[in-house]
């Protein structure tokens, strides 16, 4: 891991407009896709109904609809068309030779301290 990014998969690998699940440590799994000749890495985990379905989502028009209820967000801003309610959170990457690298947030999802 370099400055916080993880490899996670090669780019050749991605298929346009289907997407793919991995865990980025404990308390991240990302949806990846490839759209448009772009990556995009956004949280698999629905902030609608919080079901970790977003990588089965059907993309259209450069937005991802949650295949539970038809949430729409944007793959580049996690918004939905009419920016209100919930955001799919959206994830810095980098590519290196041909392999995709993201990083892994500095602030906690879940924090146990007492």
């Amino acid at each position: 891991m370099k400055d916080n990014f993880k490899k996670i998969c090669r780019v050749s690998d991605l298929y346009s407009r289907k997407g793919r699940r991995f865990d980025l440590d404990d308390e991240n799994e990302i949806a990846v896709f490839k759209a448009d000749g772009e990556i995009f890495v956004v949280d698999n985990i629905c902030p609608h109904n919080h079901t970790s379905q977003i990588y089965d989502g059907y993309v259209e028009e450069m937005y991802v609809s949650c295949p539970v209820h038809g949430f729409r967000f944007h793959l580049k801003t996690g918004e939905q068309p009419t920016n209100a309610g919930c955001r799919l959170r959206t994830f810095e990457y980098e590519i290196r030779d041909d392999c995709l690298y993201v990083k892994i947030p500095d602030e906690k999802r879940f924090d146990f301290k007492i």
